[in-house]
């Protein structure tokens, strides 16, 4: 039976079940949960149980691997210097501050926003009075300061009302500036294969579910010119050895056909 529901292409859309984890799954956190696909435009969707929680923000893992992320960030931070040497930055769902860490030794004047109170006031720490806690339409309330940059890396997919947010993105952004957005990509041969169990599923943390295809022309339908894009893979080092020989090869497929588990897109407003 197909579901009705708010999808990003209309006010409502049929939505056909494609994933369904089913009361008694081996998943326990995502009992219940069924991930429909748009019969409009394709977008998935998650269909929640008691335990969707779109805002939570794993902060532990994030300062106890911050190695880990200063070295992931690195090569988006690259990307976007070949299309701003400097200026204002914002990033939105900011959590402790690593990205802006980086961003502020490049010589750009950064801020954040970030929901999570204990990350706000870490990040606070790092860049006093530069840190916002809440959502963007809150800040709005609060400033007219428009930026060179806006970031958004993983946070898309968690955002209920995504089309009044691309609005205001495009009020803050100044012209010619750059949206960054990095999200999960389901075009992928690890998704392909594993379907539910693929790790970055996250149906009980993630409302929409992207492709990076359907991104771009997301964007593009918002007045976005696409800039270039970023992909990157889970390189799951704490699995087992064949484990990770197995994941190695389907990386390997993916590079070659040029994707990868999560996408980051920059784009230009115009």
């Amino acid at each position: 039976m197909n579901l009705v529901s708010f999808c990003l292409c209309q006010q409502k859309s049929l939505f056909k079940p494609v994933i369904v984890y089913p009361k008694n799954d081996i998943l326990k956190d995502y009992r219940g949960i069924t991930i429909g696909r748009c019969l409009n435009c394709g977008l998935l969707k998650t269909f929640p149980n008691k335990k969707f929680n779109p805002q939570i923000t794993h902060l532990d893992y994030y300062e106890k691997n911050k190695k880990f992320f200063i070295k992931l960030f690195q090569p988006i931070v690259k990307k976007l210097l070949q299309f701003k040497k400097s200026g204002l930055v914002l990033d939105v769902g900011c959590s402790s501050g690593i990205m802006l860490e980086i961003l502020s030794q490049k010589n750009f004047d950064v801020y954040g926003i970030e929901i999570n109170k204990t990350a706000y006031q870490i990040a606070a720490k790092k860049f006093p009075k530069k840190i916002f806690h809440g959502y963007l339409v809150d800040f709005l309330k609060k400033t007219s300061q428009q930026f060179d940059v806006i970031i958004y890396n993983h946070v898309f997919e968690h955002i209920k009302n995504l089309n009044q947010e691309i609005k205001l993105i495009k009020k803050v952004l100044k012209t010619d500036g750059v949206l960054v957005v990095g999200v999960p990509n389901y075009r992928n041969f690890i998704f392909f294969l594993r379907q539910k169990f693929w790790e970055s599923l996250q149906p009980n943390e993630h409302l929409w579910h992207f492709s990076d295809q359907y991104l771009v022309n997301y964007l593009e339908r918002n007045n976005f010119k696409i800039l270039d894009r970023h992909y990157d893979n889970d390189q799951r080092k704490n699995y087992p050895l064949i484990k990770r020989a197995y994941f190695k090869l389907l990386i390997f497929l993916n590079k070659i056909f040029a994707t990868g588990e999560s996408v980051v897109v920059f784009a230009k407003k115009n």
